[in-house]
């Protein structure tokens, strides 16, 4: 019932309107004041209704909860009594307590007051008597250290508001400036009169009143000061004398007149640019030898009389004096040569050598104990390398074939720079990194003017205008592969010694590198033509025959020996390089004797007389080398085989087996095969006709095949054809060869094995 007297209210137009939370003013005015207080009246008429009959149907449920209520006041009731009751006992017990503590607490104040009445106290005795020993010694170190420990008293007790102390703590403080006053005078005249009593003892003060440190700072910040204002002099080109006479080892007032003399107002002193130059680098000179050497002296005196003391604790400050002293001095050299005028660092960077001789030499005189790293004077390279690179690119500017007097003129500006820059190892190697450069700049142009191609190959006929101008252009090359050599040696044992003579000398194989390339086609054409002349042997009448006379060259050696004579004096002579002739001379006899045992071992059919005659055309080949190569023996184990083979061609197969059994023999064991083959008969082929190759064949075969395994599998396959053509033509015996030939290789392929 209850909730739909509440839905019809709800859904009632008048009262949706008063229960809403802003009411329309426009409704409230259509209806009459009177109805809508009847209205209103009769809508809480029914409420009231429906509360009345809802407590008579719960009567029992409220009789029942009013019950429990009064229960709950009276436990309420309880509860607060003992609350009121332990609140009592706490303020009680509180009481109890509160009151001793006030007690102790003040009697605790009190206490802490007389002990610092009676700290006070001690501390005033302590004063007194410390005091009494400062007034009763002399030595000036003692009396630092007293002072030290009064003022440590002063700190911890607050003895200036002491009335009766106040003169002995004046006392002190004058007695504190008087030992400072004296400390720092005595210092400076200990170190520039090189005193160590007198020194040691203003440092005994300064680390007595634990002012060491500072002490030190200042000492190195004054040097500096006055290295600062001795560059900042030097760099003005003031005259050495002036200089010399206000150096910083003089007193401080004549240092101060100086300064005087300097001041604005005065008209300055103009002078010419050589002028200027001469007086920058007499003062530079003042600077380094003078100024900086007093300086590190002074510097290194001090520290060794701070060493020979019981420093405790500034013991490293006192080890590391030396080392701060440099850094300092590095840096404001740094700094310096940054900050200074466009004209001075012209002047430094152009007289850089000069200016590292002068550090050198300061590092001389000091016996290497301070050393300039190379970040001092590394801002002045750039410029004097720039310059360098200039004076080489004018001795090649405006050069498209370079010549000798080209070389002449490099080489004169490279000894006129590496002799100025080897004072310095850095500076010389950045020196010859730039003439590396230039060097490369010269290959390049005479690379372009190179000619290459089937015209400079030719060697059956004289040279032609390319290979004239290639041996021009190559000996170009070796001049000045030998200049910059000799250039080297007058350099003396300290370049060579050092890395950048060794760049230099290997940066000459780019050149060397010209040279082979223009030889290269030379060579291999050589080597072409005898590969051609020594097949020919194959060709060679009469060697078959008993009726050819022994006496002279075979017709191929003949043609061999006038070639060689001809192409080598006419197209490899003319070149200067006689370690590249030399060694292509050497190579070129090598290939020779090769090729001339390859085909001589390989030769069939050939009678008793032919072998005569080829063995005396091995006596001929030392005579055809000789021009590339004058002493054969120079050629080791080739001219030892030319050697063996004049001597083994002849000698029965057995003998010949034999005498080149032993393992690492002279004569290459497939020569031996092959030289055996030659005594078998037609049945018994040689291993390339077996392959059904040429001599030309096998001679390109045994070029690509080096191994002497390779070349034994190529008889052993032949070996194989051998027995199966014997077989198959049913021969009842073997060529008395054949088991000459197997044995041998047996015995071969065992020692590779």
């Amino acid at each position: 019932m209850t909730d739909e007297l509440c839905e019809k209210i709800e859904n009632d137009e008048f009262y949706k309107n008063f229960l809403a939370d802003k009411p329309s003013p426009e409704l409230q005015l259509t209806v009459a004041i009177s109805d809508q207080i009847a209205k209103l009246s009769d809508g809480i008429e029914q409420l009231s209704s429906a509360l009345q009959k809802q407590v008579r149907e719960q009567y029992g449920a409220l009789i029942s909860q009013a019950k429990h209520a009064g229960t709950l006041n009276a436990s309420i009731e309880s509860i607060t009594s003992h609350i009121e009751t332990l609140q009592f006992g706490a303020e009680r017990l509180r009481r109890q307590i509160t009151v001793p503590y006030d007690l102790l607490e003040t009697q605790t104040k009190v206490l802490g007051r007389l002990h610092e009445a009676s700290h006070v106290l001690r501390q005033c005795a302590r004063f007194l008597q410390v005091h009494r020993e400062l007034d009763g010694t002399n030595d000036l170190a003692e009396q630092a250290s007293i002072v030290n420990e009064l003022e440590g008293l002063m700190e911890d007790v607050d003895l200036t508001k002491i009335d009766f102390l106040r003169d002995e703590i004046g006392t002190v403080k004058k007695a504190k400036q008087r030992l400072l006053k004296v400390a720092n005078r005595d210092l400076f005249e200990g170190i520039l009169k090189n005193k160590p009593d007198q020194v040691g003892v203003c440092v005994r003060i300064f680390h007595n009143l634990k002012i060491l440190p500072k002490c030190l700072n200042n000492v190195l910040e004054t040097f500096g000061s006055y290295l600062k204002d001795a560059i900042k002099e030097s760099f003005a080109g003031t005259d050495v004398a002036k200089l010399r006479k206000t150096g910083v080892s003089s007193p401080a007032k004549e240092r101060a007149e100086a300064r005087q003399l300097k001041a604005p107002g005065k008209a300055p002193t103009l002078t010419n640019s050589s002028n200027f130059r001469t007086k920058l680098w007499q003062a530079l000179e003042w600077l380094f030898l003078d100024e900086m050497y007093g300086h590190c002296t002074q510097v290194l005196f001090l520290q060794k009389c701070l060493l020979e003391l019981p420093l405790g604790d500034d013991y490293t400050l006192a080890k590391e004096f030396d080392r701060k002293f440099w850094n300092n001095l590095e840096k404001q050299l740094v700094s310096s040569f940054k900050a200074a005028q466009s004209h001075v660092t012209q002047a430094l960077q152009q007289g850089l050598p000069k200016l590292l001789s002068l550090a050198r030499g300061l590092e001389t005189k000091i016996d290497q104990h301070f050393t300039f790293g190379e970040q001092v004077f590394g801002s002045l390279e750039a410029g004097y390398l720039e310059k360098c690179a200039n004076n080489f690119k004018v001795a090649l500017a405006d050069i498209d074939f370079p010549n000798q007097e080209v070389i002449d003129a490099l080489v004169r500006v490279a000894s006129t720079e590496l002799n100025a820059a080897i004072v310095d190892p850095r500076l010389i190697g950045l020196v010859t990194g730039v003439l590396c450069v230039s060097n490369k700049d010269l290959w390049n142009k005479i690379e372009r003017n190179v000619k290459l191609g089937s015209e400079t190959q030719q060697v059956f006929d004289n040279p032609n205008v390319s290979q004239s101008q290639n041996i021009t252009l190559a000996n170009v090359i070796c001049y000045h592969h030998e200049a910059i050599n000799r250039l080297v040696q007058n350099l003396g044992t300290k370049f060579s010694a050092l890395d950048a003579a060794k760049k230099l000398t290997s940066s000459l194989v780019e050149g060397k590198t010209i040279i082979m390339a223009i030889l290269q086609p030379l060579i291999a054409s050589i080597h072409s033509a005898v590969n051609v002349i020594l097949l020919s042997m194959h060709r060679e009448p009469g060697l078959n025959s008993n009726n050819i006379s022994t006496a002279g060259p075979s017709l191929y050696m003949k043609e061999l020996q006038d070639f060689i004579v001809r192409a080598w004096s006419t197209h490899i002579l003319p070149f200067n390089d006689r370690a590249v002739i030399e060694q292509a001379g050497h190579n070129l006899a090598i290939r020779c004797i090769e090729l001339f045992v390859q085909n001589l071992a390989t030769i069939r059919p050939i009678s008793s007389t032919g072998r005569q005659r080829l063995k005396a055309d091995c006596h001929h080949l030392e005579g055809a080398l000789k021009p590339i190569v004058p002493d054969l023996s120079s050629l080791g184990k080739s001219f030892r085989l030319l050697r063996a083979i004049a001597s083994l061609f002849t000698v029965p197969p057995q003998e010949l087996v034999e005498q080149t059994s032993e393992e690492g023999g002279v004569v290459p064991p497939y020569i031996v095969l092959f030289m055996l083959f030659g005594h078998a008969g037609n049945d018994m082929a040689s291993p390339h006709v077996t392959a059904g190759w040429g001599n030309e064949k096998l001679l390109q075969w045994l070029e690509s095949h080096t191994s002497e395994r390779e070349r034994l599998e190529l008889i052993t396959g032949a070996l194989q054809k051998y027995r199966t053509v014997v077989r198959q033509k049913n021969i009842t015996q073997y060529d008395p060869i054949y088991p000459i030939v197997t044995s041998y290789l047996e015995n071969v392929v065992k020692q590779l094995h």
